[in-house]
């Protein structure tokens, strides 16, 4: 039997093995083989749309604790750790750091989440440090994938079929108690491919009260059943987090930034997904059928809805005194989703097509339940607290249909057209099992039970042309939506009329130019405007009440660069950077006008620079610094507070002692900078990152 593997990073894996760039200096990067530009194998130069690319390679030598540590690599994109420690995400790809539902994030082509259940943590539910390759569209990629894909598309390979058989175990330590198990292997015979990955993580935390522990696992299997090629992977992790690394006021920061925010922090996370890509030949052309299904569950405790959980008598707003804490709760949430992906491809002489139609049907549950503090400590941070009473508890079924079609035409030798539409259509049937009324004091209103569809066209269309047979530029405008997810609808707070949102429009123009510039510099440029239309935000109405509505309008403007360089023989160099303005344009918040103001969160400069030297005395191994840096940004809409930025060195070292075994150290944070993951104008506050961070560790090939 020959097993064509689902997802075709053979390449993409050949263009990494020799070294740990985005873009490795030779071949060209022209020839990367990338497939969620279109949901098939198709080379980069081909492809009207910018990608970053890393391979399986690269992200086991990286391998990094959390996401940011590999995925920073590829121009366009700075993730940042969230609550100083564990595995929460914040991504900021064409997009200020954001917590808001305008990223999409796949597992071999399929959302890990449906579009109604948005989770901006959504990477940790997905094992990245083992995958066998990454793939990011940056900027819009609506026309194939639907909602949420509007910074960027964040494409996970898991369980592709190997080649041969082998084994390999890896096992490390570090500071702060941190230790961790992975494996990973696969049985290739005749007729199937069989693989498995398992990774064990814990940690004590740098900070107070901010251990964690991860599980995760990929079961995967390759096979023929009559005329149909299938892989099926199965996907699973669980994480038990301590997050009392909340943001800390400056002094804190300052001083004791390994104080923990509050004491009273925690996130339980499990995610289950299966898929089972199903191909065959059909008439001319290729049928594929990838049924799935997914079982998603999250309790936390919303440590940003914690102010001081004190009496604050404010006579002007209110004249009695009441807790300053009003929204602090628990919130526990989960879906259960089946649905099925279908799609035809067609090739002609100089051209093919692909028809679909993607279908999600998810059933997904709330409570949301009031705290108080308890604690009688004088300090800010909560200690103890009390559950009260449930402010929200209801159930949605969502349901999305969804059919494309997606076209590419060579016109003349080296100019090829490409052009997509997709038309979504969604349902959300919305029960409260509690009265639909308002609850403490109006803040948390109720919708009554409704039922609510949207629809939406999204177009593309690109072109690419080979300038030389080294170099190739592209050009493309894309479309792009979000719909309102569950919470900005049914659990909005104090606004009223929530279920009446509009989904969120993007437009964006790009153009870009790539290619090997002599035979050892890879070049990636890539220019963007975008603006978002009919954002969400909070305005007053002439009665008081607050509303959310569909009334804003954001520009996002940017410039990308990626390099990588065979400097000699044992000296390679990469770098990828990232100039970018982010701008409210209309933005009318409350009684607040921020238009003409940067957006916050929103650094104009994020860049990476790594030196590799692979002498022959580490028989394989490395040694590796990378510098990253990040320029400063606003904390607040007015424009008045600002975080300074800062710079961070990381250091790398390998050693082969002999061919199956390879001992390793990562000094991270080489220079202790005190540095800000994030930041918000309450308080302000500051969430410190990481100080220096030495880990090391062992790798067994069998």
């Amino acid at each position: 039997m020959h097993i064509r593997p689902l997802l075709a990073v053979s390449l993409c894996s050949t263009l990494g093995a020799s070294l740990p760039l985005t873009l490795a200096a030779s071949p060209s990067v022209l020839e990367t083989i990338t497939v969620t530009a279109t949901q098939e194998a198709a080379r980069l130069a081909d492809t009207a749309a910018s990608v970053g690319v890393l391979s399986a390679e690269t992200l086991a030598e990286l391998n990094g604790v959390h996401a940011a540590d590999s995925l920073n690599r590829i121009a366009g994109v700075n993730l940042a750790q969230l609550g100083s420690t564990g595995s929460g995400v914040a991504a900021a790809i064409r997009q200020p750091m954001s917590y808001g539902p305008v990223y999409l994030y796949l597992e071999n082509n399929v959302p890990t989440r449906s579009a109604a259940f948005f989770n901006h943590n959504a990477l940790y539910e997905v094992n990245t440090a083992q995958a066998d390759g990454v793939e990011i569209i940056k900027g819009p990629g609506s026309a194939l994938y639907g909602s949420e894909a509007i910074g960027g598309v964040v494409n996970l390979l898991n369980g592709q079929p190997a080649d041969a058989s082998f084994t390999r175990a890896n096992l490390e330590a570090g500071e702060f108690g941190f230790k961790r198990l992975q494996i990973k292997a696969a049985q290739v015979d005749e007729n199937d491919a069989v693989g498995g990955t398992v990774e064990w993580l814990s940690s004590d935390g740098w900070r107070d009260h901010t251990a964690y522990e991860k599980v995760t696992g990929v079961l995967s299997w390759a096979t023929e059943v009559g005329e149909f090629e299938v892989n099926s992977v199965l996907s699973a992790s669980h994480i038990d987090n301590e997050s009392g690394g909340s943001g800390l006021r400056e002094s804190d920061y300052l001083n004791e930034p390994e104080k923990a925010g509050n004491l009273i922090g925690y996130r339980d996370v499990s995610a289950v997904r299966l898929t089972s890509e199903w191909r065959t030949s059909l008439g001319a052309g290729e049928l594929t059928l990838t049924p799935f299904a997914r079982h998603n569950r999250l309790e936390y405790l919303a440590t940003w809805a914690l102010n001081t959980g004190r009496e604050t008598c404010k006579p002007w707003l209110n004249p009695a005194c009441q807790l300053d804490s009003q929204d602090a709760h628990i919130n526990a949430n989960g879906h259960d989703s089946l649905g099925v992906n279908a799609k035809y491809k067609q090739d002609t002489e100089a051209a093919f097509w692909i028809a679909g139609i993607d279908t999600d049907r998810s059933r997904g549950d709330t409570l949301q339940t009031y705290i108080v503090r308890t604690d009688t400590d004088p300090g800010d941070y909560w200690l103890s607290y009390q559950e009260q009473q449930a402010l929200y508890d209801y159930r949605v079924d969502f349901l999305s249909l969804s059919p494309y079609l997606h076209t590419e035409a060579e016109l003349w030798e080296g100019l090829r057209l490409s052009a997509g539409l997709r038309y979504d259509w969604v349902s959300y049937n919305y029960h409260t099992r509690l009265a639909p009324e308002s609850a403490l004091e109006s803040i948390h209103k109720r919708p009554a039970d409704t039922e609510i569809t949207q629809s939406h066209l999204s177009p593309k269309l690109g072109a690419t042309w080979d300038i030389s047979p080294n170099l190739n530029a592209y050009a493309a405008y894309r479309h792009a939506f979000r719909i309102a997810t569950e919470s900005q609808l049914f659990r909005a707070g104090r606004t009223v009329n929530s279920t009446e949102l509009e989904p969120v429009k993007a437009d964006s123009v790009e153009i870009g130019i790539r290619g090997l510039m002599g035979d050892w510099l890879n070049t990636e440029l890539s220019i963007y405007h975008m603006t978002l239309h009919d954002e969400i935000i909070s305005t007053t109405d002439a009665t008081g009440a607050r509303r959310n509505t569909n009334a804003g309008t954001t520009r996002h403007r940017g410039l990308e660069l990626a390099l990588a360089a065979d400097l000699t023989e044992q000296l390679q160099a990469g770098f990828a950077g990232t100039w970018a303005r982010h701008e409210y344009v209309d933005w009318q918040e409350a009684n607040n006008n921020y238009s003409g103001k940067q957006q916050v969160m929103a650094p104009e400069v994020f860049t990476t620079l790594w030196l590799s030297y692979r002498p022959g005395w580490l028989k394989g191994g490395r040694l590796e610094a990378e510098w990253r840096h990040q320029s400063e940004s606003f904390i607040d809409e007015a424009n008045t507070q600002t975080y300074p930025g800062h710079d961070l060195v990381n250091l790398r070292a390998s050693y082969n002692i002999s061919q199956p075994l390879t001992v390793y150290a990562n000094l991270l944070n080489a220079t202790d900078e005190r540095y800000a993951e994030t930041t918000s104008k309450w308080g302000p506050s500051y969430s410190p990152g990481r100080p220096r961070t030495l880990i090391a560790g062992l790798n067994y090939r069998f």
